[in-house]
């Protein structure tokens, strides 16, 4: 359940950075971190390690009373605030925007 929260928050958040080359720079920061901290557990970058480091980032992130903006209470509201021009993502949601890119790109495919 987790993971497909943490699925659902990556792909929203990776289509609302498409429009923005500042997002995309950040969602790069990000992808470059978790790159990082995979190799410093001896880790290649894989689809099953970038779902297991969604999972525990997610659960982690869960656990400090982050939820996915497009899941909060008043969801319409919360997805529009979320989504109109110029909105700055939160730093979990930029992160796994990051995770679900790197997914994508280690299957061989381009983001959209």
């Amino acid at each position: 359940m987790v993971l497909h929260l943490a699925g659902e928050a990556g792909q929203v958040s990776l289509a609302l950075t498409a429009s923005s080359a500042g997002a995309r720079a950040s969602v790069d920061q990000h992808a470059a971190e978790i790159r990082d901290a995979l190799a410093k557990r001896g880790r290649e970058v894989t689809p099953a390690a970038l779902l297991s480091y969604a999972q525990g980032f997610a659960e982690a992130a869960i656990a400090r009373g982050w939820w996915p903006p497009h899941r909060r209470e008043r969801p319409q509201e919360a997805a529009a605030d979320w989504a109109r021009p110029g909105a700055v993502l939160d730093w979990e949601s930029l992160r796994l925007a990051a995770v679900c890119r790197m997914l994508i790109e280690s299957q061989g495919l381009e983001p959209s």
